[in-house]
């Protein structure tokens, strides 16, 4: 089956599911806490048994590995060859406070990777799917597709770079700070990811470990858009035997991301130095 194939039944899907979160948002919500001590709405849960049900029926043969039902690995502790990667509500915590943030995630993984993505921000009526390289669209509100190209911010002045608003580590502040000059914007959800595909942002740095369904929708998107989603390492995330990532950093453009990554050598050669001999760590700056 072809990516798009798969992608284009899924768009009014998950225009079903934002319809069903926007309906819930206006009611008084009771929201709880699970294990890991994030929070879970009636709204998570419906979004998700829209998806789940819709899946199922128009595509019976792919797994199905969801934030809010059972997300555990198959017995033998390996993700599917192919599956889709579904994050009911990324940003519930944008979606209590009354923000518009949120999204509605789902990613289609191929043997590790993934190759296919969508994303919607129902509160402000955008919709962001890819299908594959240069494949990659956004439709505001009832109007028509439009390619992304992450390109397409290469006249703005100082990069613009998205921190998490709830999830800003030390490290990645760090980072931001010595990527000065600069512009910080301060967004929650995977719309961070969408914002660079549009060329609409230059940067995105997640330094903290984050759940694979909250990145694979927006690194499919952004790769297809001709963006780079990079480990901070330099190698590009893959998901294979854990439902969690270490860290990521997405960026318009490949010379964006090597600036910022080495930024991050430098800071691990800073933490490595402090650690081993604080009085060492003026010899790293040379």
């Amino acid at each position: 089956m072809a990516r798009k194939d798969i992608v284009e039944p899924l768009l009014p899907v998950v225009r079903a599911a934002g319809a069903a979160i926007l309906t819930l948002r206006d009611k008084r919500l009771f929201a709880r806490f699970k294990e890991d001590r994030s929070p879970v709405t009636a709204a998570d849960l419906e979004s998700e048994a829209i998806i789940r049900e819709s899946c199922s029926r128009l595509f019976p043969t792919i797994p199905v590995i969801g934030e809010e039902s059972a997300p555990n690995l198959p017995p033998n502790g390996v993700i599917p060859s192919v599956c889709l990667l579904v994050d009911p509500i990324d940003g519930t915590k944008e979606f209590i406070a009354g923000r518009n943030e949120f999204t509605v995630n789902i990613g289609l993984m191929e043997n590790g990777a993934p190759s296919a993505g969508i994303i919607l921000a129902p509160a402000i009526d955008r919709l962001f799917f890819a299908s594959g390289p240069g494949a990659a669209f956004v439709v505001d509100g009832g109007g028509p597709r439009h390619s992304l190209c992450a390109a397409t911010g290469d006249e703005r002045g100082p990069p613009l770079i998205l921190a998490s608003r709830s999830h800003l580590d030390e490290q990645t502040a760090a980072l931001i700070r010595h990527l000065q000059p600069c512009s910080v914007r301060r967004v929650g959800s995977s719309l961070k990811f969408a914002l660079v595909a549009s060329g609409e942002a230059d940067i995105y740095p997640r330094l903290s470990p984050t759940m694979i369904w909250d990145s694979a929708a927006g690194q499919a998107l952004v790769e297809a858009a001709g963006g780079i989603v990079v480990r901070p390492d330099g190698l590009r995330p893959t998901y294979g035997s854990s439902l969690t990532n270490d860290g990521f950093l997405v960026a318009r453009t490949v010379a964006l991301a090597e600036n910022a990554l080495a930024i991050i050598r430098v800071q691990q050669l800073h933490s490595t130095a402090r650690r081993l001999d604080p009085t060492t760590v003026h010899k790293v700056d040379k």
